[in-house]
């Protein structure tokens, strides 16, 4: 048995980092969501779609922008001595169809020190009306 503790590079306590994460994407906050990452983070999501820099501080502002009506909940999964995995549903209104659209996701950010380090989100979207048969499936 090994006396050896790994660090732990997380906030102090995971379960309220994901309450105060919700609480700022709630309040559309683009400044306080683009806080809290190392200078060299990345982002991974979609399609082998990649951010970092400043695009990737500036995409929560963007998104409160497009999505002005944005209604979210995030939820907290679990952790490890780097690693927070989380969840989210949200809703909003297309600007540009006009349609509600509903997401299901789930991301996971590594820790660096305390900061964000990387990140990375798959998600769900479909529009209200859309037939989303449980049986159906797809393979794209």
């Amino acid at each position: 048995m090994s006396n050896v503790t790994e660090q732990s590079h997380l906030p102090k306590d995971p379960k309220q980092w994901v309450k105060d994460l919700e609480a700022i994407w709630k309040a559309h906050d683009g400044d306080a969501a683009s806080k809290g990452y190392t200078d060299d983070a990345v982002l991974h999501w979609g399609a082998n779609q990649v951010q970092s820099g400043d695009a990737l501080r500036e995409r929560p502002g963007k998104w409160f922008s497009f999505a002005t009506d944005l209604q979210i909940d995030k939820k907290y999964i679990a952790h490890t001595n780097d690693c927070i995995v989380t969840t989210w549903d949200s809703k909003y209104t297309d600007p540009d169809t006009g349609k509600t659209v509903f997401e299901r996701g789930i991301e996971y950010f590594y820790f660096r020190e305390g900061l964000v380090c990387e990140q990375h989100a798959w998600q769900s979207s479909w529009n209200a009306g859309d037939d989303v048969d449980e049986t159906q499936f797809s393979t794209a």
